[in-house]
């Protein structure tokens, strides 16, 4: 008995259901009731602009009118969003949509670009901190390590560095690298000596490579921030730094070593796109010649 009062009140609430509230907005849509539609979902919208299901709805309703470029707009603004908080491919498929209903949108064609390009940068990010994971330098200041890193992230992602080397390469880089700090005032490197040999990657602070004046005093060469790379030729090629390196500003590096450089080429699938990658920048080239001109007899 208690069942079949439990179904008979739960069934005669469904028939009830429909007469009380309408047909919902999924129903309107069914029934090409898109006038309708469109009406409820700009009230709901209306009450809170970031419902994202109600954007989503709205562009289908769009699409029953033939409005294909309103509702492209709706599905941009729902593909954006998904980007902020990182999820691309759902903001991507959601802009492919958007490009079949306004072909003729370059903006759009744009955005999906930008966004395959940050998917591709995050996933280079995620090696990266991947490798710090891993890194063969262990300690209990893996947290700090990836905090660095993390912070770091939006200065290294435009350069050569990581334009240059895969997802492994980053990942076998901060694998092998040790991250380091380096107070202000203090020399990294001396011109003409060939230690430390090392690649340093700056992560934060500023550097600056001076050479001393025939009169006494310092010229500075070259400043260096987040993101350079220097002591490449003193890595590869075993050279002398071409100039004395001085913390202008507290920094940290990541640093590569002989032995990290060995341990991060181990298995590595393509070596030479790797050793290409780390020599991109090529700021010790750059200051060996600047040296040479200001040193040039007059």
């Amino acid at each position: 008995m208690v069942l079949k009062s439990w179904f008979r009140s739960s069934a005669k609430g469904e028939a009830s259901k429909p007469e009380e509230q309408g047909p919902t907005i999924e129903d309107l849509i069914v029934l090409e009731r898109y006038d309708e539609a469109e009406a409820r979902l700009k009230a709901e919208l209306k009450e809170d602009p970031d419902d994202l299901h109600a954007h989503l709805k709205l562009a289908e309703v769009y699409t029953g009118l033939a409005r294909g470029a309103d509702a492209a707009d709706q599905y941009l603004f729902v593909a954006e969003e998904y980007a902020k908080d990182g999820f691309y491919d759902k903001g991507i498929a959601l802009l492919s949509k958007a490009m079949k209903l306004s072909p003729a949108d370059e903006g759009l064609r744009h955005k999906h670009y930008a966004f395959e390009r940050a998917k591709g940068l995050d996933h280079k990010r995620q090696a990266a901190l991947e490798g710090v994971r891993q890194s063969r330098h262990a300690g209990g200041a893996t947290g700090t390590r990836l905090l660095q890193v993390q912070r770091a992230w939006h200065h290294l992602a435009p350069t050569p560095l990581v334009a240059r080397l895969s997802p492994d390469g980053l990942r076998r880089l901060f694998a092998a690298g040790e991250v380091v700090r380096w107070p202000a005032g203090s020399v990294v490197a001396r011109r003409g000596e060939a230690e430390p040999a090392a690649l340093a990657v700056v992560l934060a602070g500023a550097l600056e490579a001076v050479i001393g004046k025939a009169g006494g005093g310092e010229t500075t060469v070259r400043a260096f921030g987040a993101g350079d790379v220097l002591g490449e030729t003193v890595l590869f090629s075993r050279a002398p730094w071409p100039a004395t390196y001085r913390v202008s500003e507290e920094a940290s590096a990541l640093q590569l070593d002989r032995a990290g450089l060995e341990h991060s080429l181990a298995g590595n699938p393509d070596p030479v796109s790797y050793l290409d990658g780390l020599r991109s920048d090529g700021h010790d080239a750059e200051i060996y010649r600047i040296v040479g001109r200001l040193e040039a007899p007059r």
